[in-house]
């Protein structure tokens, strides 16, 4: 489970500009790792989301989740 603590330094290091800093500053290797990492982040969050509207609206449970 992550926690706060790793939810609050992402965070910080997404608002800060050094997320932008270190890509700027990276190997072509590292930058698609960079790239890759983002992209996973981002589909999480979509499945966040969809946790979250089953748990917050249980009467939607009847449609499947994507797969």
């Amino acid at each position: 489970m992550l926690s706060e603590k790793f939810l609050n330094e992402f965070e910080e290091y997404l608002k800060s500009g050094r997320l932008e800093e270190d890509y700027a500053c990276s190997a072509e290797d590292r930058k698609v790792e960079i790239l890759e990492y983002l992209e996973r982040f981002m589909d999480l969050a979509e499945e966040a989301d969809r946790a979250a509207t089953r748990l917050l609206m249980p009467g939607l449970s009847a449609v499947p989740p994507d797969k």
